[in-house]
């Protein structure tokens, strides 16, 4: 239990008004004037200060040795007094100014008072595990326990869904739906390549049967709520957040055909978020207490190591999860201590982790040199290559039913008794032989005559039409492909004979006649044998 010391109060510690968000040197000048420990929890109730703005001013000054945390009391909270370097520093005008300029407690702390005086600001009892907390965070957990829910509820409604999807109850706990887990949130390489980022993330809340679930939930339960005393609410989130982002994204980048689920990533970036708080406090708790955190925090860490090897585990995800605790945690730290260029630079870092995570993953995707990768892009470009194949065939029908098709049947010659298959006798239109009987009847109406060019025109345009309508290009099926060409080249050949049809109607005798005869002549030939070969 820490020992309680008693107050001198010089007059320069008078208390001061506390803005919104308190600083670290009117903090200290409020426990300086607080007769007996100054509890924060009932100073915010007092002073409408929000009770969370009063945890980084608290850290840094006990992380300085100018305040310590006295007998923690029921219904009031962790009380706080100052060290015999809180009370020098407290009676130093100079020291206080400083502070309020924003120069760190450490800082102010080393000038103020002798290192022997600074020594001695420990807790008698450095074992408290307030050493070093935030003391927000020894109120009682509460985001390891949302955690722990959030994990639980998502499993249970994967499991519901796998039973409706046909699994047995049994086989819904222990092994789950594939599709299922895959639609609630776990992620593979084909859906980073289809842009489905935030499975990143969603994946950590996934897990594959009851087994993974305990396991992961039993590891979150009995590190958790240390971490979060430790470190705090809100950085425990962050650290947990960011460490399983990275988790998914290592395993992502080095095993893409996977379908990765689980939040043993985030689960080992908070485990190394405590090396990293034993590591930056080690100086102030005694060398067995130290000691003895480092061999617990070591055989959890060797006991994970090797489940990591297991089949179906992901040792990529605990690496990399692994390694986000590590720099989080270390990033959280110079954001809360260092000076003001570090702590700008740390929360620079902070916030550009998530992004850091995805870019590595899409950086990976175009590597050349992961055969994962790459055999993913083959596949997804075959599938690719197939899917628009069938809309291009679809299309294709498409065209041929509404736009072909009905304009080619008024192209076709009507026989009751069937097509000639003569390559010699060519059936004409009747718009063709109106035409045509009409030029041989000099006394026709003219109004008669313009109606009859009027068809024959509106007949080709219904050939260009067809033409321009026929695809150039493949539509990947030869067959269609082929029949196509032959309705294009049947169709421009139509167009031309029409076309020398109307000529010839507005020919006049001699010599000019017979050349344009013979020219409709040869082209409705040729527009006669495609259509031949168009209806074999």
């Amino acid at each position: 239990m820490p020992i309680q010391v008693g107050l001198v109060v010089p007059p320069a510690a008078a208390p001061a008004p506390v803005p919104a968000a308190p600083t670290a040197v009117l903090v200290l000048l409020q426990i300086a004037s607080t007769p007996g420990p100054w509890f924060p929890g009932r100073f915010a109730a007092e002073s409408g200060t929000s009770r969370d703005s009063l945890d980084e001013p608290l850290s840094e000054l006990r992380l300085a040795g100018l305040v310590l945390a006295t007998e923690w009391v029921r219904g009031v909270g962790q009380g706080f007094a100052l060290t015999p370097a809180g009370k020098i520093t407290v009676a130093d005008a100079g020291a206080l100014e400083r502070l309020s300029q924003g120069v760190p407690a450490s800082a102010v702390a080393a000038q103020a008072a002798p290192a022997e005086e600074v020594a001695t600001a420990e807790p008698a009892d450095l074992g408290h595990p307030a050493v070093g907390v935030e003391d927000g965070a020894t109120r009682p957990p509460v985001v390891v326990p949302a955690l722990l829910m959030a994990n639980a509820v998502w499993f249970f409604i994967c499991a519901v869904w796998g039973i409706r999807w046909g699994l047995t109850l049994s086989r819904s706990l222990s092994e789950g739906h594939p599709e299922v887990l895959h639609r609630f949130g776990a992620v593979s390489g084909m859906d980073l390549l289809a842009g489905e980022w935030w499975r990143l993330f969603t994946c950590c809340f996934v897990h594959v049967g009851a087994l993974h679930l305990l396991g992961n939930l039993f590891a979150l339960a009995m590190m958790g709520p240390l971490a979060e005393l430790l470190w705090g609410r809100w950085r425990l989130l962050l650290i947990y957040t960011i460490s399983g982002l990275a988790g998914s994204a290592l395993a992502m980048a080095l095993q893409p055909n996977a379908l990765l689920a689980g939040a043993s990533g985030a689960i080992w970036g908070v485990q190394m978020s405590l090396f990293v708080w034993l590591y930056t406090f080690r100086d102030r708790l005694p060398t067995d207490v130290a000691a003895d955190w480092f061999r617990r925090l070591m055989v959890v860490f060797l006991l994970n190591g090797a489940v990591s090897f297991l089949p179906n585990v992901s040792w990529e995800g605990h690496l990399g999860g692994g390694l986000a605790g590590l720099l989080t945690a270390g990033l959280l730290n110079a954001a809360r201590f260092g000076d003001r260029p570090r702590r700008l630079g740390a929360w620079m870092l902070l916030t550009m982790l998530p992004a850091l995570c995805v870019a590595g993953v899409a950086g990976a995707m175009g590597a050349e040199g992961l055969p994962g990768w790459r055999k993913l892009r083959q596949q997804l470009a075959a599938e690719r290559s197939v899917t628009e194949g069938g809309e291009r065939l679809a299309a294709a029908h498409e065209t041929y039913a509404r736009q072909i098709g009905p304009r080619l049947a008024r192209l076709m010659p009507p026989d009751p008794n069937g097509i000639t298959r003569s390559r010699t006798l060519v059936k004409l239109l009747p718009e063709e032989r109106e035409l045509l009987a009409l030029r041989r009847s000099p006394d026709a109406p003219p109004q008669q005559r313009a109606a009859a060019r009027a068809k024959v025109l509106a007949l080709k345009a219904v050939a260009e039409e067809v033409a321009a309508a026929a695809p150039r290009e493949s539509v990947g099926a030869p067959p269609l492909d082929k029949q196509f060409a032959r309705v294009g080249r049947f169709a421009t050949a139509q167009a031309a004979a029409l076309e020398w049809l109307l000529a010839l109607d507005g020919s006049g005798g001699g010599l000019a006649r017979s050349l344009v005869w013979a020219a409709w002549a040869n082209a409705r030939m040729e527009s006669h044998q495609l259509w031949l070969e168009l209806t074999k």
